[in-house]
């Protein structure tokens, strides 16, 4: 994060976040969330993904939209 501020290299953090979105989209088409014996682990890392997203979007100064 520090390198990204001192290069101002915001493309650094869009990278990470697309990369991001690949990775979580793969894990919820392969995993089921909800209903699964592993629910309870599985939605702590729904919640922990969508909270860095939130931070990173904050970060680029981006209002993300929650439903379209």
């Amino acid at each position: 994060m520090e390198d990204m501020l001192q290069e101002l290299a915001p493309n650094r953090l869009t990278d990470y976040l697309y990369e991001l979105s690949e990775r979580f989209n793969a894990f919820y088409t392969d995993c089921k969330v909800l209903g699964s014996e592993e629910e309870g682990s599985r939605l702590q890392l729904v919640e922990a993904t969508a909270r860095i997203m939130r931070q990173c979007f904050s970060l680029l100064g981006l209002i993300p939209l929650y439903r379209i």
